[in-house]
């Protein structure tokens, strides 16, 4: 390998961050793509929040720790290993998929925020990303990890994977049970048209 061509890898996750604050600028721009969710969406009658939502959320910020810090420990002192042909490519591709569909989630749905909680006035996303799962922008978090691990396969690295996936998956279930008590027959019959991460399987 050129020495310190893994240092790409920063520029990759920038590149991602960049293209999700792009997004969210765009969301909240009014401009064309920048839509709600198209009428008759349903909407929330009054404010509610996720129980523990700060603490799931505090998940998923342990897993972007551990895992920059992994990036330092293998990138830095030049020493990520050499898994398979081609991993870097394979790596950034994978944390690219996870940026489209983490910008396509953040544009297409304006009621998005940080912590799980219901606004009033919060549309009901099915369309764009939403038709297909119901967390796109957990998912694009997965993957960003999972890229990550899969060019820099350090055993700290997939660890932070692990906990990405963790993160996801209980404010994945917590945000599912406050809308259901937001939406209530809507949105049950909408998890009954797709699943939380994986189209057709889970």
């Amino acid at each position: 390998m050129t020495p310190h061509l893994d240092l790409v890898i920063y520029a990759v996750h920038v590149a991602f961050w960049g293209t999700f604050g792009l997004a969210r600028l765009l969301s909240r721009s009014g401009l064309p793509g920048a839509a709600n969710a198209p009428a008759p969406a349903p909407v929330a009658e009054r404010p509610r929040a996720a129980p523990f939502a700060r603490t799931l959320l505090a998940i998923h910020m342990v897993a972007f720790g551990v895992m920059y810090f992994g990036l330092g420990q293998a990138v830095i002192p030049d020493a990520v290993p050499d898994w398979f042909p081609g991993q870097r490519l394979v790596g950034g591709l994978v944390i690219a998929g996870g940026a489209a569909l983490m910008a396509w989630a953040v544009v297409y749905f304006r009621s998005w925020r940080f912590s799980a909680k219901l606004d009033q006035g919060h549309q009901l996303a099915t369309g764009g990303p939403f038709r297909f799962v119901r967390h796109p922008i957990y998912l694009g978090m997965d993957l960003l990890a999972l890229g990550t691990a899969l060019w820099v396969p350090e055993v700290i690295v997939w660890a932070a994977l692990g906990l990405m996936m963790l993160g996801s998956e209980l404010r994945a279930r917590a945000e599912e049970k406050l809308l259901e008590e937001g939406f209530g027959d809507a949105y049950r019959s909408y998890c009954g048209r797709t699943r939380r991460f994986i189209p057709g399987i889970y």
